[in-house]
C-alpha cells in the first residue's frame, strides 16, 4: 500500500506494491518471446539490453520462440524462470512479466 505525504510529496510503497514490469510479444511481429523478455529484464534494470547476460545461460532461446511461436496455434500456457535475478514469465497470450527475485 502508497502513502503519500501531504507536505513533501513523498510516496512510500511497501514491498507487495511493487508490480513486474510487463511486454508484449506477437505472433506475426519481430517482437519474439525471446526480445521480450530481454526488453522487460533491461527495462527493470533500468539498463541497456546489451548489458544483460545472455539469454542462453538461462534457457534455450531458440527453444522459447519455437514454444510460442512455431506452430499455428501454440498449446503452452506459460514457461516461467529465472533471468539475471528476474523471475521472467513468458505467456502464450503474447505477455512477459519480469519481476525481480529480491521482491518475491
Amino acid at each position: 500500500m502508497s502513502e503519500m505525504s501531504a507536505q513533501d510529496n513523498t510516496v512510500e510503497f511497501s514491498e507487495d506494491s511493487i508490480t513486474p514490469i510487463t511486454t508484449e510479444w506477437g505472433r506475426d511481429s519481430e517482437d519474439t518471446p525471446v526480445y521480450a523478455v530481454v526488453s522487460a529484464v533491461a527495462e527493470a534494470e533500468g539498463t541497456d539490453p546489451v548489458e544483460l547476460p545472455p539469454l542462453y545461460e538461462a534457457i534455450d532461446s531458440e527453444a522459447l520462440n519455437d514454444l510460442f511461436t512455431g506452430r499455428a496455434k501454440s498449446t503452452v500456457g506459460k514457461v516461467t524462470f529465472q533471468y539475471a535475478g528476474y523471475d521472467v514469465t513468458v505467456n502464450g497470450n503474447g505477455e512477459v512479466q519480469a519481476r525481480s527475485t529480491n521482491e518475491a
